[in-house]
C-alpha cells in the first residue's frame, strides 16, 4: 500500500514538473516577442553631417569668373509681377547673401567717408512737376534696381505719382553678359522679367510698349565675367554698346538713357572689381553716349567721398548696395534731369572721374 501512495506521488509530481516547463516556455516565447529593440548609436554630428564647404561652387550662369575672386551682389530676385511693396522706412531691403569675400585691401580702420553730396535728412518722395517725364518708360538693371524698384513702389503706395507710371524690368544677377548670353528659352536665365516672363533687354519694348529705356549700367556683375583687371573694362563696355546698337535696331523709335553704374565702399576690391574699372567703365560708356546722341544720367558720383568710394552712409551692406536714402539723391538726380529734358537744356557730363583702386 505505501508503494502504491509513493508511486502515485512521484507520478503526480514529474506531471506538475512537465506543466511548469511547458508554462515557462510559453512565457518566455511571448516576452521575446514583445521585446522592443532599441536604436543604435547615433552618428556623431561630424559624421552625419555634410560640410557646407565640401560642395563645388557654381555661379550657374556659366560665368568665367571665380566666386572667390569676383562675388556675384545679387539679392534675392523679384519679378515685375509682384505686387507687394515695402513700407517706406528706415529698414533696408535684403541684401546679397553671396560669401563674404576678403579684400584685396588694406583692412585697418579708417574711419567713416565724408560724402560730396550730404545725405536727405527726409526719405519721403511725393510726386513733382517733372515726374510726367518718366511716363510710358521703363528702367531696366540689377540689384541696385530691384531695390530702386522697390522704394519707388514704396513711395507711390501713398502718392502714385511717384516717377510717373515708369515700369521696372531686373532682376539680382542680371549684367550685359548674360543678356548677350542667355536666352528666355534657356533654365534658369536670369534675364530681366515683365509679368511673369524672361526678355532680353531689345525686346522688351514691344513687350512692354514703352516709348523710353532707362537703361542701369551694370559694373558690378559684369567687371568679374570677362577679361583681366586691365581689359575688363574695355570688354564691358563692348557689351554694353552691342546691346544698345539691339536696341536701336530692333526698336529704332524707342530712345536710350544711361544711368551710371555705382561704385563699392572703402576697403573693398577686388582683381577685376574695383572703383578704377568701374570709373573707366562709366567714363568709356558716357564717350560713347555723347558721341551717339545717347543721354548719360551720372546717379553714381554724388554718393561717393572725396576719394570716389561710395559713402558709408549711403551703403547698407558695407559693400556695395544702397540705402534708402541713396535712392532719395537718385531721384532728385533724375527729376534735374527731367526738368532739363522738358526745357530742352540737358548736356551729358563733360566726363567721368577716374579713380583709384
Amino acid at each position: 500500500m505505501v508503494s502504491l501512495v509513493l508511486v502515485c506521488a512521484l507520478l503526480f509530481a514529474c506531471i506538475q514538473i512537465v506543466s511548469f516547463e511547458k508554462r515557462q516556455s510559453e512565457d518566455d516565447s511571448s516576452d521575446e516577442s514583445k521585446t522592443v529593440y532599441l536604436p543604435s548609436e547615433p552618428e556623431s554630428s561630424e559624421e552625419s553631417r555634410v560640410s557646407e564647404s565640401s560642395a563645388p561652387e557654381s555661379s550657374g550662369e556659366g560665368s568665367v569668373y571665380e566666386p572667390s575672386e569676383e562675388p556675384d551682389v545679387s539679392v534675392t530676385e523679384q519679378s515685375e509681377e509682384s505686387t507687394e511693396q515695402p513700407p517706406v522706412s528706415s529698414e533696408e531691403p535684403p541684401e546679397s547673401t553671396a560669401p563674404p569675400v576678403e579684400s584685396e585691401e588694406p583692412s585697418e580702420d579708417v574711419g567713416p567717408s565724408v560724402p560730396i553730396t550730404p545725405p536727405p535728412t527726409d526719405l519721403t518722395v511725393t510726386s513733382g512737376e517733372y515726374d510726367s517725364v518718366f511716363n510710358d518708360s521703363l528702367f531696366v538693371g540689377h540689384s541696385v534696381m530691384v531695390h530702386f524698384k522697390m522704394y519707388v513702389g514704396g513711395w507711390r503706395d501713398a502718392d502714385s505719382g511717384v516717377l510717373g507710371n515708369a515700369l521696372f524690368a531686373c532682376t539680382s544677377s542680371f549684367s550685359f553678359f548674360n543678356n548677350l548670353n542667355q536666352t528666355p528659352q534657356q533654365a534658369d536665365n536670369v534675364l530681366p522679367r515683365y509679368r511673369g516672363s524672361a526678355y532680353r533687354i531689345e525686346d522688351l519694348p514691344a513687350a512692354t510698349g514703352v516709348k523710353k529705356i532707362y537703361l542701369g549700367l551694370m559694373g558690378l556683375n559684369d567687371l568679374g565675367m570677362v577679361g583681366d583687371a586691365d581689359s575688363c573694362a574695355g570688354l564691358v563696355a563692348g557689351e554694353v554698346f552691342r546691346t544698345i546698337e539691339s536696341i536701336k535696331e530692333k526698336n529704332p523709335d524707342v530712345e536710350i538713357a544711361v544711368l551710371a553704374s555705382t561704385y563699392l565702399v572703402r576697403g573693398k576690391s577686388f582683381r577685376n572689381l574695383n572703383n578704377r574699372n568701374m570709373s573707366r567703365l562709366n567714363s568709356l560708356v558716357l564717350e560713347y553716349c555723347s558721341q551717339n546722341g545717347i543721354d548719360f544720367i551720372d546717379v553714381a558720383t554724388p554718393l561717393t567721398d572725396s576719394d570716389g568710394y561710395l559713402a558709408d552712409v549711403y551703403c547698407s551692406d558695407a559693400y556695395c548696395h544702397l540705402k534708402q536714402n541713396a535712392y532719395v539723391v537718385w531721384m532728385d538726380v533724375l527729376r534735374d534731369y527731367a526738368q532739363k529734358k522738358a526745357a530742352g537744356t540737358w548736356k551729358n557730363p563733360e566726363s567721368i572721374p577716374l579713380f583709384g583702386e
